[in-house]
């Protein structure tokens, strides 16, 4: 009989090289997106990344955020997935023109909330981040998917703020990371 665990990998992490720290959450670092100020009822998309044509079957997706003012407890900002099965950045994005695969906002149709709710489901769904009633200075982390599967080799990380609140004036702490989650098969 065969001893299966689970292997944690090096984390893939979307977030801003001209304020991210990662002193608290303890990931580097690896891909941009910027969340400053993100408006409620904006969207924000990251640059496409290559997981890797031998990557990790599954992936624990944890998120950190910071709201300017504290939103309701209880409301939710979307973390979705563009997947594509081409490597240049604006080729084969599912969500719409607007999935560009670089660091800039997701606003497709006519830019309107209702566009972006429209399209959102054109995009593979990781999880909603759910807001403790807690505003700047006070960093939430939450992982909200244990186990997501990339279905493409390509894709890239949309934040679809809908929190009733903007995220903080700055990226210090926000971040979205895919941390690789690999079995290991071992004979017992």
């Amino acid at each position: 009989m065969a001893d299966v665990t689970i292997e944690q990998g090096i984390p893939i992490c979307w977030a801003d090289t001209t304020d991210y720290s990662n002193t608290n959450s303890g990931i580097s670092r690896t891909d941009q997106i910027d969340l400053t100020s993100l408006a409620d009822g904006s969207a924000r998309q990251g640059a496409k990344k290559d997981l890797g044509v031998n990557r990790s079957p599954s992936y624990a997706c944890l998120v950190g955020l910071e709201f300017d003012v504290a939103p309701t407890a209880g409301e939710v900002v979307h973390i979705l997935w563009s997947s594509s099965y081409d490597s240049t950045a604006g080729v084969g994005n599912t969500g719409g023109s607007a999935s560009t695969g670089a660091d800039a906002a997701w606003s497709p149709g006519g830019g309107a909330e209702a566009d972006r709710e429209e399209y959102m489901h054109h995009l593979t769904y990781i999880g909603a981040f759910v807001a403790a009633a807690d505003a700047a200075t006070t960093y939430q982390y939450s992982m909200v998917n244990p186990e997501f599967i990339p279905p493409t080799r390509y894709g890239f990380p949309v934040i679809f703020n809908q929190s009733g609140q903007a995220l903080e004036g700055n990226a210090v702490e926000m971040f979205v990371a895919l941390i690789p989650q690999t079995p290991d098969v071992a004979a017992s």
